[in-house]
């Protein structure tokens, strides 16, 4: 193969999506894999839907919003609601958008990435040399030394046959693990179930179905996947990208893998114009920052659910594990955040963070909130770091003021939203700390 600007390990959304992106911003790509074997079935959020619509993708292939209900200890029942994607046909539609868009598609097994010699290897002899290479094989791609993974958990799944009721999905806690089920508008249900790995070495894939999955017959062709949260590649290595499961494995109880799929594929692309215009610092800060804060609230999110369904020491092993891992941190962590002093607002932290401002990494001020423990560095179009050397060491004036001093050029939408918003985080009450870099090494000291 010629040598390209990008060339990407995977075939699933997170390697196509970026793909499509690097293509249509006039980068040279190849994708190098083999599609997943075997059809199986995902949610997919409103936020995903849109992200898929973004791409130009075909939106009858989402179907429509279906009910999903859960049987959950200490959850009611919600007017939530999930897109049912067959996955083989999603990826398939990705690779076509992908092609259109010159990508180049090589159907080949990965040896593995060399990133110091900027080649893909490939099994049986050959290369794909590239400026910049990407791992986007998801589990099955090589982890780094700093790993990090939750309980060993495995998922059994497969399509069980057309039962009776309504179109749409069903969570549920059981004894030995959860149950997902997935009832399309057409087709067979798919089941899945979440067991222990050790739980299912000592009693077998029989009797955890039983168990788990009641009178459904166990599928014909019973789909087996490691699926325990994973942190595999929190560093990076020079000249190359981990998106997507290759970086944070998504444990399927938070419904989040295809959003964190298609969101870092598009996060991926300022981290590769940063890389190949010399800025590769502050793409792998942005790595390490964005990954690692992704899998600590994944985590202690997914411990929480857990520990809803372990309410006592009497609870069964699966649960007592897993709602005791990571830590005991608060999943939103209102007393980390909260600095005390009056120069760091009531509820957050400042804090020098890379981000993406005009589709290029930048390192700013942000603010840490509970809601955004990542940092604000923008509030309806306002830098925040303006704002604070503005008002520097003085409370929230009233709306006239803050328009007046802070933003005359700005909408009074923009004004109003800001003001308001700033007021929620308690600036109405406290002031502004006297200089940014005293407030951040006030956190840090």
């Amino acid at each position: 193969m010629s040598r390209f600007d990008v060339a990407i390990a995977g075939c699933g959304p997170a390697g196509l999506t970026f793909a499509l992106r690097a293509a249509r911003e006039g980068a040279r790509v190849a994708v190098i894999g083999r599609p997943a074997a075997g059809a199986r079935i995902e949610g997919a959020s409103a936020r995903v839907a849109a992200l898929l619509q973004d791409l130009g993708l075909d939106m009858a292939l989402l179907g429509p919003r279906l009910a999903r209900a859960a049987d959950w200890p200490g959850l009611t029942s919600t007017g939530n609601g999930e897109h049912l994607i067959d996955r083989q046909g999603l990826d398939a539609a990705l690779l076509d958008l992908a092609r259109a868009s010159g990508v180049t598609f090589e159907a080949a097994q990965v040896r593995r990435l060399v990133p110091s010699r900027g080649v893909v290897e490939l099994d049986g002899g050959g290369e794909c040399a590239a400026a910049l290479l990407v791992e986007a094989r998801g589990r099955r791609a090589p982890v780094g030394p700093a790993r990090l993974r939750g309980p060993a958990t495995v998922a059994l799944a497969g399509f069980v046959g057309r039962g009776g009721g309504p179109a749409g999905s069903f969570v549920a806690a059981r004894a030995q693990g959860w149950l997902w089920r997935a009832r399309r508008v057409a087709g067979d249900d798919w089941v899945q179930i979440a067991v222990d790995a050790a739980d299912l070495r000592a009693r077998g894939a029989g009797a955890l179905w039983r168990a788990l999955a009641g009178d459904l017959a166990m599928p014909a062709t019973l789909r087996r996947t490691g699926c325990e949260l994973r942190l595999s590649r929190p560093e990076l290595e020079p000249g190359s990208l981990v998106l997507g499961d290759a970086a944070v494995a998504m444990d399927p109880l938070s419904g989040h893998g295809l959003f964190w799929a298609l969101g870092s594929a598009l996060a991926g692309v300022p981290m590769a114009r940063a890389m190949i215009d010399g800025h590769g610092d502050l793409a792998r800060r942005f790595h390490r920052e964005r990954v690692v804060e992704t899998f600590y609230r994944q985590a202690r999110i997914g411990r929480d659910f857990h520990a809803l369904a372990a309410p006592g020491p009497d609870a069964p092993a699966f649960w007592r594990g897993r709602a005791a891992w990571p830590d005991a941190e608060p999943a939103k962590p209102d007393g980390a955040l909260a600095g005390g002093g009056s120069a760091l607002g009531a509820s957050g932290r400042w804090m020098r963070r890379v981000i993406v401002q005009n589709g290029d990494l930048a390192e700013r001020t942000v603010l840490a909130t509970t809601e955004a423990p990542g940092g604000v560095a923008f509030v309806a179009g306002l830098e925040l770091e303006g704002i604070a050397a503005r008002l520097s060491g003085r409370v929230l004036p009233g709306l006239p003021e803050f328009a007046a001093r802070v933003a005359p050029a700005a909408s009074p939408r923009q004004v109003q939203a800001a003001h308001d918003w700033l007021a929620r985080q308690g600036f109405a009450a406290n002031p502004f700390p006297g200089t940014i870099s005293d407030a951040i090494q006030e956190v840090t000291s």
